[in-house]
């Protein structure tokens, strides 16, 4: 008998953690042996149960990328991917130097996470085309301005909060969810390096000169 690939899912959102399950279980060869949703159960579940491959979310309480440097401090410890709705080219980055080889994002059709899931497991790395194209075009950009290092769903959100909207407001009006549109004006203002939400959008409106620039 084959041995199965075993798995392990942490994320704070049950339901995607369920749908992610549910992707894997399509393929015979995979066992998910574990599911957690924070970066205490996901170190936990590392060490108890060794799986092959860990899969976590950036953004889940106690934050992915400092569960997945604790995981690879282990004696054994197992490979380590994000699969998560950032796109931030700073998060991606940390999470590889962190030594996670994989970063999913969270719209990955079930059979390319299978695929990469087996990719990983085989000893290669997988980050997104997409995400890989966007980083190294960011690296060869010169001269770009303070909000050339904004993904493009943190320039929407700081966008619309430059209309003055709420988290919540945002939220709705990108269809995410309020603790999604903190965590990006978290970063908004990381790498604005401003103090707070006003001095952000001084910087946004300096940099879009125009005042319908601020428009979606």
């Amino acid at each position: 008998m084959v041995e199965r690939i075993r798995v392990a899912v942490v994320d704070d959102h049950a339901l995607f953690r369920f749908g992610v399950i549910q992707s894997l279980a399509l393929d015979d060869g995979i066992e998910v042996v574990g599911e957690g949703a924070s970066s205490a159960e996901a170190v936990r579940l590392a060490g108890e149960l060794a799986p092959d491959l860990i899969l976590l979310d950036v953004s889940m309480p106690g934050n992915g990328i400092e569960a997945a440097r604790e995981i690879l401090r282990m004696p054994e410890p197992p490979r380590v991917a994000m699969l998560t709705v950032s796109e931030d080219d700073d998060d991606v980055m940390d999470a590889l130097d962190a030594g996670a080889v994989g970063y999913l994002p969270k719209g990955i059709r079930a059979p390319d996470l299978i695929a990469a899931v087996r990719s990983l497991v085989a000893g290669r790395t997988f980050v997104a085309p997409d995400l890989a194209l966007r980083l190294l075009s960011n690296k060869a950009r010169t001269g770009a301005g303070p909000l050339a290092s904004l993904s493009d769903q943190e320039k929407r959100t700081l966008r619309l909060v430059a209309k003055g909207l709420s988290n919540r407001e945002v939220g709705e009006r990108l269809d995410v969810q309020e603790k999604t549109v903190k965590y990006h004006v978290t970063n908004i203002l990381r790498k604005l390096k401003a103090r707070n939400r006003t001095e952000a959008v001084l910087i946004a409106k300096r940099e879009w000169s125009e005042p319908g620039n601020l428009a979606m």
